[in-house]
């Protein structure tokens, strides 16, 4: 799977941020602490499920707001293909493809 473009809303520094990548290479440049390795870190959360760092989801939502969901857009086998991953406070995290969300997180992987 490729993936063409990643948006984040109220995930970890981000409020709201859409990326769009180039199939064969792309770079992250930036100074510190502008969020590189978060959105790294937000792809990790759609291939696994869970953040690299934090395994506290709720965590990983913006601080001062209630939730986040990070949605990846792909293409497999030159079919697309959509991704999300979203928490709420106080509730279970949720893990779509194609707008049906898996019963159980091992089946995301």
């Amino acid at each position: 799977m490729i993936l063409q473009k990643l948006s984040l809303l109220n995930y970890k520094n981000f409020e709201a941020e859409t990326f769009e990548f180039d199939p064969k290479i792309n770079c992250f440049v930036g100074n510190n602490g502008v969020g590189k390795t978060n959105v790294l870190d937000a792809i990790y959360h759609l291939s696994f499920g869970k953040s690299y760092f934090n395994p506290i989801t709720t965590q990983n939502i913006k601080h001062g707001e209630e939730f986040f969901v990070v949605e990846g857009f792909y293409e497999r086998k030159e079919t697309p293909e959509k991704i999300i991953v979203s928490a709420k406070k106080g509730q279970k995290k949720i893990i779509k493809r194609n707008g049906k969300a898996y019963e159980k997180f091992s089946e995301h992987i």
